[in-house]
This record gives C-alpha cells, sequence and structure tokens, in this order.
C-alpha cells in the first residue's frame, strides 16, 4: 500500500457492532455469580490488547479491520469494572440506568453545545424545565407553572466540586460585588465546612485564590454530620482573629458515612452572621426525590446555592451535576463577559443563552438523559430508587447487628452507607457502645487496645484485594475515627438482599484467609 494510501474500514458494521454489544450488555448486566471485574495487571491487560490492537498509538497509529476493532471492544467490556453489578458497592455511583445511556447516546450524536438557544433550542427549553423542577424540589421555586424561564434557578456544571467552586464565587461577588473587576480586596477570607465534608472546598479555596488555610473544619458528632455549637464558635473565633467568613457549606450525604448536616440549625447561623449557605448536596440531594426520605434535607430551601449529582443515586451516566441558586440573577452578574459574536443582543431568542451565566461556555448536552429517563420512570419511579436504596441498607444493618460478632458497626448510620468492621474469631466478641442518638450501639474505636487496633486496621485492604483478584465483589474501606472499615454504599438498583448476604459471606471467608496466612 502506498504511503498515501488509506485502508478501507466498514464503518456500519463497526458501529452497528459497537450497538449490539452495548445493547445486550445493557438489557443482560452482569448479576450473581458473574464475576464483578475480570481483574488484571495493567501488564497483563497490555498483553491481552496486544492481541487485537494494542492500546498503545505508536509512532504511526495504524489503520485496523472491524473485526479487530470489535474484538478490542469486547476487551474494553471484559475488563472493565462492571459497576451495572449489584454487588458493585464501592463507590458513590453504581450502573447507569439504561434510559440514561441512550440520552447520552443521542446528545452525543446530535453534538451540539448549551451555550445558546440557537444551537441548542430543544436543549436550552429542556434545562429550563429540569432546572426549575430540581429548584421546585429544593424550595427555591414556590410552584410549577408549566412554562420555562429563560433564567431558570442554576446551570448544569461538569462535577460537584466544579458546582462549589462556582457557588463560592458567587458567595464572593455577593459580599464584594466588585470581585470580577477589580479582584480581591486583602480581606482575610474563611469558609466553613465540617471534617466530614468534601475536598471541594480545599480545591475550590485553592483556586479562587482564598488559600487552603482559609478553609475552616467544624467538629462533627460521631456519625459525620456538623455540630451547630461548634460552626457558631468557629466564626467567632474567626472574627476575633481579624478573618473576613463569608460562606458556610452544609453537606446533605457526606462521602464516607452518608451523614446528613442540620441544614436549619446551620441557616439560622448563617442569617444571623450574613453568611452564604452552599449545600453540597452531591450525594444525598436525591432524597429529595422521595417523599419518605426528603426531610434529611430541611433547611435546603433557606440556602444560597446547592450542588447535586444526578449521576450518584440517580444512575445517569458520568456526568451530571446541577448547581442550583436561589437567586439566579446573581450568575450573569458575577460570571457574564458579553462576547459579542456570541451573546448578540438583536439576535432571535438571546434571552434563553446560558452561556454567560457561568464559567463555562461550551457544555455537553447532560440534560437530555435525565429529561428522558424522568420522563419514562416519573417521580414515583425515582423516589422507588431511593427507597429500595435505604431499605437495602437497612437489610445491611440487620445482618451486621445479627453476625454474632462477625461484623461490628463503627457509626450506626440510616441512609444508604454502611461502616462496619469485620473481626476474627478469637476477638469476639468485642463490647459495642450504646451511643446518645444512634439507632445502633456502635464500636468505640477509642478504647481500643493498640494491638488490637493495628490487627483489624489490617485486615479491610487484605480482604478488598482478595474479593477485587476474585472478582466476588467490589467494596470500599477508608479509615473511620482513626479504623480502617468497609464501606457499603447500597444504592445500585438491582441490589438484592441475597446480593447483600453473599458480600458479607464473601468478606467473611476472606477474613479467615487473611487470619490464616497471618
Amino acid at each position: 500500500m502506498s504511503p498515501g494510501a488509506r485502508a478501507s474500514v466498514d464503518e456500519q458494521a463497526i458501529v452497528e457492532g459497537v450497538i449490539q454489544r452495548v445493547s445486550d450488555y445493557l438489557t443482560d448486566p452482569p448479576r450473581g455469580s458473574d464475576p464483578v471485574i475480570s481483574y488484571a495487571s495493567p501488564s497483563a491487560l497490555a498483553q491481552a490488547f496486544a492481541t487485537t490492537v494494542g492500546l498503545a498509538l505508536g509512532d504511526r497509529a495504524a489503520v485496523h479491520n472491524e473485526a479487530d476493532v470489535l474484538a478490542a471492544v469486547e476487551q474494553v467490556i471484559d475488563y472493565s469494572m462492571q459497576t451495572s453489578h449489584p454487588r458493585f458497592v464501592n463507590q458513590n455511583f453504581a450502573g447507569p440506568d439504561p434510559i440514561s445511556v441512550v440520552g447520552d447516546w443521542l446528545g452525543a450524536a446530535l453534538n451540539t453545545t448549551g451555550a445558546t438557544f440557537e444551537v441548542a433550542p430543544v436543549f436550552t427549553l429542556m434545562e429550563s424545565a429540569v432546572l426549575d423542577k430540581l429548584g421546585h424540589l429544593a424550595g427555591y421555586v414556590t410552584s410549577l407553572s408549566g412554562e420555562l424561564p429563560p433564567v431558570p434557578p442554576g446551570l448544569f456544571c461538569s462535577g460537584g466540586s466544579m458546582g462549589t467552586l462556582l457557588a463560592l464565587q458567587l458567595a464572593r461577588h455577593r459580599r464584594q460585588p466588585d470581585v470580577t473587576t477589580k479582584g480581591a480586596n486583602g480581606d482575610r477570607l474563611v469558609l466553613f465546612v465540617s471534617e466530614s465534608g468534601h475536598y471541594a472546598a480545599l480545591k475550590s479555596a485553592a483556586l479562587l485564590g482564598i488559600g487552603t488555610d482559609g478553609v475552616v473544619k467544624v467538629k462533627t458528632d460521631h456519625e459525620g454530620a456538623m455540630v451547630p455549637d461548634a460552626l457558631d464558635g468557629a466564626i467567632g473565633e474567626a472574627l476575633a482573629a481579624g478573618y473576613t467568613p463569608f460562606a458556610v457549606i452544609g453537606t446533605a450525604g457526606t462521602t464516607v458515612t452518608s451523614a446528613f448536616d442540620d441544614l436549619d440549625a446551620i441557616a439560622d447561623i448563617c442569617e444571623s452572621r450574613g453568611l452564604w449557605l452552599h449545600v453540597d448536596g452531591c450525594y444525598g440531594g436525591s432524597a429529595m426525590f422521595s417523599p419518605a426520605h426528603a426531610w434529611r434535607l430541611r433547611g435546603v430551601e433557606r440556602s444560597d446555592s446547592c450542588v447535586w449529582n444526578l449521576h450518584k443515586m440517580m444512575g445517569m451516566t458520568q456526568q451530571c451535576t446541577v448547581l442550583l441558586v436561589k437567586n439566579p440573577e446573581q450568575l450573569a452578574a458575577c460570571f457574564a463577559s458579553r462576547a459579542d459574536y456570541l451573546f448578540q443582543t438583536d439576535k432571535l431568542h438571546g434571552e434563553y443563552d446560558s452561556g454567560d451565566r457561568t464559567f463555562q461556555c461550551a457544555r455537553r448536552i447532560d440534560v437530555l438523559k435525565l429529561w428522558l429517563t424522568w420522563k419514562v420512570r416519573g417521580d414515583d419511579g425515582f423516589a422507588a430508587r431511593i427507597d429500595h436504596a435505604v431499605a437495602m441498607a437497612d437489610h445491611t444493618r440487620g445482618r451486621v447487628a445479627a453476625s454474632d460478632g462477625a461484623f461490628v458497626p463503627v457509626v450506626s448510620g440510616t441512609f444508604t452507607n454502611v461502616v462496619f468492621a469485620w473481626i476474627p474469631p478469637h476477638l469476639r466478641p468485642l463490647a459495642l457502645t450504646p451511643a446518645h442518638d444512634l439507632e445502633l450501639p456502635v464500636l468505640d474505636v477509642s478504647v481500643l487496645d493498640a494491638d488490637i487496633r493495628a490487627e483489624l486496621h489490617g485486615y479491610p485492604p487484605v480482604i478488598k484485594a482478595s474479593m477485587q483478584v476474585a472478582g466476588s465483589g467490589m467494596i470500599g474501606f477508608q479509615p473511620v475515627h482513626g479504623l480502617n472499615t468497609f464501606r457499603m454504599i447500597c444504592m445500585s438498583p438491582t441490589l438484592q438482599p441475597s446480593d447483600v448476604d453473599a458480600l458479607l459471606d464473601t468478606i467473611n471467608t476472606a477474613g479467615h484467609d487473611a487470619l490464616t496466612a497471618r
């Protein structure tokens, strides 16, 4: 073949082949004894792909035929983490809703951006409708009239950290309206977040020029929720030291223990102190879909902003994040650049253009998958997804409590995350502490003998690695109160009691194997 020649590839065969494989995967995802992952080391993965198209592109990327490409697609599916498997309980997300996937495909195929009405007329109105409904759930919008406002209560953004960054800039802008033109005025700004809050607060402070030293971590209770009195005291101390408090981040569903801050109590403090209240509802915000669990976010309607990841509990494909803003007219005042090549005031329906109300102009059409899924599932379907997740977590808590000391809770928990330790037989039973206001007695890590603590701390990494290599389950571990503990996130809509039971049995078996190998 001459240097300028191009190999013939059956593009249609590749497209149809990939669509068929993905369709098969969506309609018949792995379950039960199917592996959660077909584990392979980095070198083994490279060797496997070398039999098809290879992972590396090389100095001059070759053209591969449809058979090799489709074989590589099979390898991508086979060797990837099967997040749709009900025994994937490792992260604050799970497999996607199939309707979300096809919505994402359609948006990708149409390949436009959500910046202006002229290039995204349908999607602009979809965003307005979805944001209006989400704002209504959060209490920012008092009633739904059916009309689609040109300036809805928020925007879609690229993730929870970006939403928090934008919210904190709004908070600073409200305190210093000329910050966008004159820059920082020398105030030593500080913001407040719980000890269990997301690290997005630190990253945002660094990017905004506030500095990570301007993030005050506020004491939490045993479950991981902010202590309101500690917040009020921390604000007072900051003022006395010459700092300028400007914002508080309340957390609705912490990453590890799924704890909810008392937003009403925090709102009282913010109102009395004149501070912006931002709610990190990235994980727990979806509780607002359920009439049985919306109470967990009581007080969110008093906040100034709220970030919400629909790609977590609601099964939207990555990413699908909204930042809700109580006073959305501030968005343009804070972020607009008024680029006249794009945001002209004399073109058709320019008042609907959203690109100048955020830092990011061109955006993926993330609204379509959410809108389409909502139309298929309805409010009742969304509520049922939340209710099922909590029911599976309650089942897990019951199994832990009835395990004759093989498992012990490290926090009580009432939402979707179950945090527990595995106890080897020679240490059973470990005494549990009936803590005030907790649903279950819990392990008091602080009273453990140092040798016992060290032994218990070492089991989760070994047990998880064993399960990962075997493909029998994926569950996270992390230090809670200084002890490595398991965190089972009961969020997948396909998770059943039999899966929970199988996971706990697998952990127990792997624990015995680890004990034997010591």
